[in-house]
């Protein structure tokens, strides 16, 4: 399943392990309780109290459980990543708008 994870808050249960495997530049938010973050290719683990950020760095695929209970965490994107993530969005709108006219004989290639 393939997950938005701009700007999200999820509660996660303990014993409850969470997977994500395309989540590069997205932080982590821990809002209450403890959280266990594994990261790939990352020398040790990360633990978050509530009100700590881990930022994803690498390849972005991560374990995060909760520690001692049930947990709250919020994804969040910097400003760039947002703007990144919106101007590969209009590219790929533009190029697919330029392939119907180049198609049509509109537009030449």
């Amino acid at each position: 399943m393939k997950i938005d994870l701009g700007n999200r808050e999820l509660y996660l249960r303990e014993h409850c392990p969470l997977r994500l495997s395309d989540a590069p530049g997205i932080s982590v938010r821990c809002t209450k309780g403890v959280l266990w973050l594994t990261v790939t290719g990352d020398a040790g683990d990360i633990i978050l109290a509530s009100g700590e950020t881990h930022r994803i760095r690498g390849n972005g695929r991560i374990v995060i459980e909760s520690v001692g209970g049930d947990a709250r965490l919020r994804f969040e994107r910097s400003a760039s990543e947002r703007l990144l993530r919106a101007l590969a969005w209009l590219a790929d709108k533009l190029r697919a708008q330029a392939g119907k006219l180049v198609a049509n004989g509109r537009l030449t290639a």
